[in-house]
């Protein structure tokens, strides 16, 4: 019986400990990039991570827990995933994850078209 309620503890604690370590392996920071907002929420190890909020640029590099590299550059409404160029609307919102780049309550694919959308019609009216 003493045994049983020792075993319960020790797993009581091993749990808290989880509870305590696993949301500190997450890097979350939000900044105010122009008038865009960007999140950065990776599990993965952060290279680099150089924001300019006067300026409005940020500058990202960053491995995932798979082992994937992500490189993110933003110069006021100019974004480059993984060297391919977008632009974003005045106010969109961006979230830099393990999955990739998300605008504003997009998903991952549907960022992607957004990002060139936006990038075309800005070099069509040029």
């Amino acid at each position: 019986m003493f045994n049983r309620i020792k075993n319960s503890y020790a797993a009581g604690f091993m749990l808290m400990g989880l509870l305590i370590v696993v949301p500190s392996c997450a890097h979350r920071e939000t900044h105010q990039v122009g008038s865009h907002k960007v999140t950065v929420s990776r599990h993965g190890l952060v290279k680099r991570l150089d924001v300019d909020e006067k300026v409005g640029t940020l500058e990202y590099a960053g491995i995932g827990r798979g082992g994937e590299g992500l490189k993110v550059s933003m110069n006021g409404d100019s974004l480059k995933v993984n060297g391919i160029d977008g632009k974003l609307r005045p106010g969109d919102a961006v979230l830099i994850s393990d999955d990739g780049v998300a605008i504003n309550s997009l998903d991952y694919g549907q960022s992607e078209k957004y990002l060139r959308a936006n990038n075309s019609t800005v070099a069509a009216t040029n």
